[in-house]
């Protein structure tokens, strides 16, 4: 994953406090597992595109041979691959 984790829970323990701190929202809960919640869906989320990239590097390693002749740019390949397979999947990048 990029972030670690703790990064993903300091930024949980902001976001929530920031909800709760400008009156956006009210928990019925405690903001702890409120934190815990908002880093349970970034890691899936993040999970999910990590899964994506490597589906997308499997695709291109089977075309390589013909990105490489028609000397495509790898990059623009790979991100116009994985717009399609994210809108294909449901997954909002």
């Amino acid at each position: 994953m990029r972030l670690s984790k703790d990064i993903i829970k300091y930024l949980s323990d902001a976001i929530a406090a920031n909800l709760e701190t400008k009156g956006l929202v009210d928990y019925e809960v405690s903001r702890d597992a409120i934190a815990a919640k908002i880093a349970e869906v970034i890691t899936a989320d993040m999970l999910a595109e990590e899964k994506l990239n490597k589906d997308v590097e499997k695709i291109l390693a089977a075309h390589e041979a013909e990105i490489a002749k028609e000397n495509m740019d790898y990059r623009k390949v790979f991100e116009l691959t994985k717009q399609k397979l994210a809108k294909d999947r449901g997954i909002v990048l």
